[in-house]
């Protein structure tokens, strides 16, 4: 039961929830042997399972969702910062060259020089609905397709989180950046994370969990981390 609290007091901070799948799976364990050998008070054994089994479960969803993250701002910082225009007129390359290393997103086509993501869909899903039968807050899915445009290592899921931010402008006091829901469409369960060749096109969904159902959702689009903003997108949640 101990290493069930623990499990479940720590499975949402990141890296320590690397420790927390070692500590469920032993408290699971160990609560199956306390169930087994008829451990005594046996309320304690059940609880240990029952609380270590879903940190345990907790644990591995959420390292996945950071591991995408992470995997997302390296990919971030490893694009090469390009200028959207030169004054200088010395500066060397063709006049094709410079035009595509721009950087747009504009009427839900964001292109940067690695990809580009075309939205082709986006609906409001409340809870409980097909999409989001497991969350507590009604989202806002976007559907979209994905292209590669350089031979670098790019998924589905990552390409869209590393650009695009979700900002719902309802706190005076700080930016609400809205936290990725969980995939609202089954069918790219198993190709959310596959390897995009260069040239090629897959699709996939992203959702947002909104904090509110009356102010619009901004997506703001970045290729540096935020640090420059390529464009922004409003999308309404009514």
């Amino acid at each position: 039961m101990v290493l069930g609290i623990v499990t479940m007091v720590g499975f949402a901070i990141p890296f320590l929830n690397y420790v927390t799948i070692v500590t469920g799976i032993a408290g699971v364990v160990l609560g199956i042997v306390g169930l087994v050998i008829k451990f005594r008070p046996r309320k304690a054994a059940i609880a240990g399972v029952i609380l270590s089994g879903l940190g345990l479960i907790l644990s591995i969803v959420l390292v996945i969702v950071y591991t995408a993250a992470f995997v997302g701002a390296a990919t971030a910082l490893s694009h090469e910062t390009v200028p959207l225009a030169s004054s200088s007129p010395s500066s060397s390359g063709s006049p094709d060259d410079k035009a595509s290393s721009t950087s747009s997103f504009a009427d839900g086509v964001l292109t940067t020089p690695d990809m580009k993501i075309v939205i082709t869909d986006h609906k409001v899903i409340p809870v409980g609905a097909p999409g989001n039968e497991y969350g507590t807050k009604p989202v806002l899915a976007f559907w979209y397709s994905i292209t590669n445009l350089t031979d670098k290592k790019l998924d589905p899921t990552t390409g869209w989180i590393g650009t695009i931010t979700a900002i719902q402008d309802n706190n005076p006091n700080a930016v609400n950046k809205l936290n990725v829901g969980s995939l609202p469409d089954q069918a790219f369960l198993d190709t959310q994370l596959e390897d995009i060749k260069n040239g090629g096109t897959v699709q996939n969904a992203v959702a947002y969990e909104l904090t509110d159902a009356t102010t619009p959702v901004e997506l703001v689009a970045s290729d540096d981390l935020g640090m420059t903003t390529i464009g922004k997108l409003s999308y309404p949640v009514q």
